[in-house]
């Protein structure tokens, strides 16, 4: 027996789970190529003793459309970095570079 993929099989679809903070998903549908990086702010005493460490992310976008554009911030959660990394490019903050040229190849 012949399945045809035009008919439906009566089964809902169902979707995973949306992994990806809000913040990033519309950078990256507005399209912004995004990138997130973490390392940690060690706090030592005088005596070299750990004291604290505190998480830092970095959230950056880069985005080419007859320029390039580049923005990057960081918060103490993803969730803070992407939101902070959106605010910054939809305040107009991302650096533009005009001198990038691309050569046929």
């Amino acid at each position: 027996m012949s399945m045809s993929i035009r008919q439906s099989t009566g089964r809902l679809r169902r979707h995973g789970h949306i992994l990806e903070p809000a913040d990033r998903r519309a950078l990256e549908r507005a399209g912004w190529r995004t990138t997130l990086d973490y390392h940690e702010n060690h706090i030592r005493g005088r005596d070299g003793r750990l004291l604290e460490v505190v998480p830092a992310w970095t959230a950056e976008a880069e985005r080419f459309d007859g320029d390039l554009a580049v923005a990057s911030a960081t918060g103490h959660t993803v969730d803070e970095a992407w939101a902070n990394l959106r605010d910054e490019v939809e305040s107009g903050h991302a650096h533009r570079m005009s001198r990038v040229r691309l050569v046929p190849g």
